[in-house]
């Protein structure tokens, strides 16, 4: 499988979950995936050399590990607290579940998935 067809499905499944259709509003978002997705083997920070993509998230893509709690302001606005809390690795499991669905209408049997290395980092590899 060609690795800028994996990266391009990459950078379109990123927008589309973690963008908001504004392409001012998404301004930041675009120009990182433009810039910080890498090769795994050409990537210049080498911390996940042998993986397909090395993503790098400190400019404007949302990383694998974070958690956002806002269920203390629902509780204070009267709003369920439970619905208030929001986890990025379901968010990247989303986007893992479209670039493998858009793989699979291409008749591609190959799958792929992240795996956060750290709070700035993403691999994706071949599952």
């Amino acid at each position: 499988m060609n690795r800028a067809t994996i990266r391009k499905l990459y950078r379109e499944a990123i927008v589309s979950v973690f963008g908001c259709d504004d392409k001012e509003l998404d301004a930041q978002l675009l120009k990182a995936v433009k810039e910080d997705i890498h090769y795994g083997d050409k990537a210049p920070g080498e911390w996940t050399h042998n993986s397909v993509l090395e993503i790098y998230c400190e400019n404007g893509i949302p990383n694998a590990s974070d958690i956002h709690d806002f269920s203390y302001e629902a509780r204070e606005f009267g709003l369920d607290p439970s619905t208030a809390v929001s986890y990025n690795g379901d968010k990247w499991d989303t986007i893992d579940g479209l670039v493998n669905l858009m793989l699979e209408a291409m008749g591609r049997h190959e799958r792929y998935h992240h795996e956060p290395y750290n709070s700035a980092v993403v691999g994706v590899w071949r599952s």
